[in-house]
């Protein structure tokens, strides 16, 4: 350790792990890598970046993990999320990857939001518009639904490509 004041990086305090009046409890991490899945991802990317809760600066945000369709343009994708119990939800919010000036991704043209009801995927009853403005997470609330698991269905821009920063369900 550096003493602090001496360097960039400064740690205020320690985890505890253990038992007894001044340990904290870590929650456990759902399995990721079996509760995301995508259409396509590419190799670079993860699917797991979309739910890690890594908050954006932006969209073009090229220093934490994303998930993207790259190379597929103009078509019709998917991430689904699992989840290990039924959960209640009413909304869904995305924050699209843009690297305009950099990049061919660009916020989706169209998406829309699907629950599996069994083993039928069911689109939600939105109660607003889906958005695909960059720079913010686009929300959009719905009729309430209990599942196991919800899909984004999205259509790229023609000749583009898209991504996703990071997606919450409530």
């Amino acid at each position: 350790l550096i003493p602090m004041g001496c360097a960039r990086l400064r740690i205020s305090a320690f985890p505890v792990i253990g038992e007894g009046p001044d340990t904290h409890a870590w929650p456990k991490l759902p399995e990721l890598e079996n509760a995301v899945s995508a259409s396509h991802c590419f190799e670079g990317d993860s699917v797991i970046a979309a739910v890690d809760g890594v908050e954006p600066r932006n969209s073009n945000d090229h220093s934490i993990p994303r998930m993207t369709w790259w190379p597929q343009r103009g078509s019709d994708e998917w991430l689904s999320l699992r989840f290990d119990e039924p959960r209640k939800l009413s909304q869904a919010e995305v924050y699209w990857f843009d690297d305009t000036g950099q990049g061919q991704c660009r916020v989706p043209a169209s998406w829309n939001l699907d629950y599996l009801d069994g083993h039928q995927w069911r689109p939600v009853e939105a109660e607003g518009d889906f958005g695909v403005a960059p720079d913010k997470y686009n929300a959009v609330q719905f009729t309430p639904v209990e599942t196991e698991a919800v899909r984004l269905r999205v259509t790229l821009q023609h000749e583009l490509s898209g991504g996703v920063l990071e997606w919450r369900v409530k």
